[in-house]
């Protein structure tokens, strides 16, 4: 399942990245990278960015990016 299908206040875990090189790599500076374990805080309505926890930062990143990586529910 991809991350804009993710739960708010549920934890996963990163499985795989798919993309272009430029949204990849910014993914990995930001900590975003497969075996993270992340926490979906907020989806804004009508299709607007996701906010994730990762390793302690918030980050907000956009749907579209949010598409391309592939995680898996921590239970």
């Amino acid at each position: 399942m991809s991350l804009i299908d993710a739960e708010i206040g549920r934890k996963y875990k990163i499985v795989s990245i798919s993309g272009g090189f430029l949204s990849k790599g910014r993914l990995l500076r930001l900590g975003v990278t497969p075996g993270s374990i992340i926490e979906l805080k907020r989806a804004a309505p009508l299709s607007g960015p996701l906010m994730i926890n990762v390793n302690g930062s918030d980050i907000v990143i956009g749907r579209g990016v949010a598409k391309k990586v592939v995680i898996e529910e921590i239970v």
